[in-house]
């Protein structure tokens, strides 16, 4: 009990603006946003983390519903995932910092860059090639729109992808229907189970860092409890490049760089889950 209040206590956030306006450099982030205090992305500094033996972070409807089924696109600014309509099966996480609270999928995106440095997070300083970000809100509030309003509205499960001289096998199916999403607006329709199943072994580790922040991209609100695993995915350059060949929907420029610069991380709690 002492545990869980002090957490609960280190994700609160007295409000959050809902203001800000939208880059006219897209596919290229809006790289600041003033007046708040706990912005994200930010550099992990995993020396400061408070380590606590947390319950398994327990997935639901991700690799085990063969009806979970996702609508991927290019919407212009990255590849974008969310519930098809015809899906049934909505995935679900809880546990870990979270403790019981559910928190429904809304959506997966993308950030990656021209060269090896496309994540929105960095660790220790380090940054790595692509970053994935699995975003939840809160089922009690009802929908996302309306978690936006909350210290704990939204979480968002983030996992790195690092530079591998092999392709990653498990990604394959994935890789190649992006030749599907070149243009922006285009879209296919996919079993999550079968497209994402190479999230699953990182997934699993249970080895995580969490700490409270922002949406990375408008409004930027603070009601994030971001988890985030350092446990890296493997890509090769070659599987990169098929991110790199997409096409944004400003004047058709190539998406090749979409992250927010880091933020000042201002002293809040950093957990390291295991």
């Amino acid at each position: 009990m002492i545990w869980t209040s002090a957490l609960w206590f280190m994700f609160a956030v007295l409000a959050f603006s809902t203001s800000a306006n939208v880059s006219d450099e897209w596919p290229y982030t809006i790289k600041d946003h003033a007046g708040q205090k706990y912005q994200s992305p930010v550099d992990i500094n995993t020396t400061y983390a408070v380590a606590r033996d947390l319950s398994i972070l327990h997935y639901s409807g991700y690799w085990k519903f063969n009806r979970s089924r996702v609508e991927i696109s290019n919407n212009g600014h990255t590849v974008y995932v969310k519930i098809a309509n015809n899906s049934d099966k909505v995935p679900y996480i809880t546990g870990g910092p979270l403790f019981d609270n559910m928190y429904e999928f809304e959506q997966m995106h993308f950030h990656w860059g021209n060269d090896d440095n496309g994540s929105e997070h960095k660790v220790n300083g380090h940054k790595y090639a692509m970053e994935v970000h699995i975003v939840h809100y809160k089922k009690e509030y009802g929908n996302f729109q309306n978690a936006l309003s909350y210290s704990d509205g939204v979480c968002v499960v983030g996992f790195f992808g690092e530079v591998s001289p092999n392709d990653n096998r498990d990604m394959d199916n994935f890789i190649a229907d992006l030749k599907y999403l070149v243009q922006p607006n285009s879209k296919i329709i996919r079993s999550f189970k079968d497209e994402f199943s190479w999230i699953k072994k990182t997934a699993l580790k249970q080895h995580y860092y969490a700490y409270h922040g922002s949406l990375t991209t408008t409004p930027f609100s603070e009601c994030v409890i971001w988890i985030i695993f350092t446990k890296p995915i493997k890509i090769s350059r070659e599987q990169l490049m098929a991110f790199r060949k997409l096409h944004s929907s400003h004047h058709g420029v190539l998406i090749n760089e979409n992250d927010r610069d880091l933020q000042p991380f201002n002293n809040r709690t950093i957990i390291y889950g295991y």
